[in-house]
């Protein structure tokens, strides 16, 4: 809770003084989450607020996830969050680094955290990550943005160090791609986490792609109610070789 109220308040305040400000409330659901050293699919409720705004010096970007699964995994409750600050070099120096296709070039950096509680122990991830985001200009594209950090894992399991704290690195494209069928509208977005080896961690590869239809369009408030489907996909997930996961997830989407 005050994680929830902490992200609440940087909401306020980021939108008070933003130039533009986008705020969502997502519900998800599905039923084959794989967890470690459990042979059992497991399902998961989510609630992830997301916030993203703009300043004159560059932009912000946090979400919260809010999980809770089944019997299948003790019925465990999660918190995870992930925040960025990215300072851009053409607003911080007066002088455009645009050039081909590159619209500008931004001073980037972030932090993980989360909690996931089982009834005798821990597991606490925290990352910092410090680096160079590239924001791209592709035709069609309202955004294709690239992350380029450092990955600097210092998480914990059970108050001790889970044998990844070392050093690696992410790279992470970011895309939303609008689209219309009709009268229909849609939107094809989400992002990639390639995450290199360090520790007894392997090498791992996220992906949550999101197919988002605006319902709100045919009620005369676009951009307000979407619903879709989300893929999930994590090869050697938490860094551990041969755990995969490839689940479809149902999405609702309320934007404020």
């Amino acid at each position: 809770m005050r994680l929830f109220a902490l992200c609440a308040g940087i909401v306020s305040l980021s939108a008070h003084a933003a130039e533009w400000s986008d705020t969502e409330v997502q519900l998800l659901h599905g039923s084959s989450y794989r967890e470690p050293f459990n042979p059992d699919d497991v399902a998961k409720s989510i609630v992830t607020i997301q916030h993203a705004d703009g300043q004159a010096w560059g932009r912000n970007f946090f979400f919260i996830d809010i999980l809770k699964s089944n019997s299948q995994d003790e019925h465990a409750s999660e918190a995870y969050a992930e925040g960025y600050t990215s300072l851009s070099l053409s607003k911080l120096t007066g002088h455009s680094w645009s050039w081909g296709i590159v619209r500008d070039v931004n001073l980037t950096a972030g932090i993980n955290y989360g909690y996931k509680s089982y009834p005798h122990y821990g597991v606490n991830p925290r990352v910092l990550l410090p680096g160079v985001t590239v924001d791209f200009n592709l035709p069609g594209f309202a955004f294709f943005n690239v992350d380029m950090l450092a990955f600097i894992d210092r998480g914990r399991f059970d108050g001790r160090d889970n044998g990844c704290n070392d050093e690696t690195w992410q790279v992470t494209p970011v895309w939303n791609l609008p689209f219309s069928l009709g009268r229909a509208k849609f939107s094809f977005e989400g992002f990639a986490d390639f995450i290199g080896s360090h520790g007894d961690c392997h090498a791992q590869q996220l992906m949550q792609p999101q197919l988002r239809w605006d319902v709100g369009n045919h009620f005369d408030h676009p951009g307000k109610f979407f619903l879709g489907i989300e893929q999930q996909y994590w090869h050697n997930k938490f860094g551990i070789r041969g755990l995969q996961e490839s689940l479809p997830q149902a999405l609702a989407v309320w934007k404020f």
